[in-house]
């Protein structure tokens, strides 16, 4: 699990299988995350999550949602979860949503079989 597991656009970190970043609220993380338009924004505007914003969901968080990748699909339902129940709730729900039902252990966006054996319900990569 990483140390840091929840990015201010509402990805979860946790279920990110790079092995080069700690989550985006960590010193180290991936140049993509470094580069990341959406923790810059959140940061020069102090804000924890981009649904805290006056802005939510401005036009590229909105483009970002909905592109071809589906773990960003989740990053809307994931910031109105934050919005109505709270973080420490929202990141029960994520640990709990990318653990495997059989082992416990964490699982990722795009894994097929835990490293127990059991199969898990993994999107297809996008082409």
């Amino acid at each position: 699990m990483k140390a840091r597991n929840c990015g201010p656009c509402g990805l979860y970190c946790g279920a990110c299988a790079a092995a080069d970043c700690d989550g985006c609220r960590s010193d180290r993380v991936d140049d993509w995350v470094r580069q990341c338009p959406f923790r810059k924004c959140a940061a020069e505007k102090h804000l924890t999550f981009c649904c805290h914003c006056g802005d939510y969901p401005c036009i590229s968080l909105s483009g970002f949602m909905t592109d071809k990748w589906p773990h960003h699909w989740t990053m809307r339902p994931n910031l109105d979860h934050v919005q109505k129940r709270g973080v420490e709730d929202w990141l029960r729900a994520q640990k709990q949503t990318w653990s495997c039902d059989a082992c416990g252990a964490d699982t990722y966006w795009y894994q097929k079989q835990c490293r127990c054996g059991n199969p898990l319900a993994a999107w297809e990569l996008p082409a």
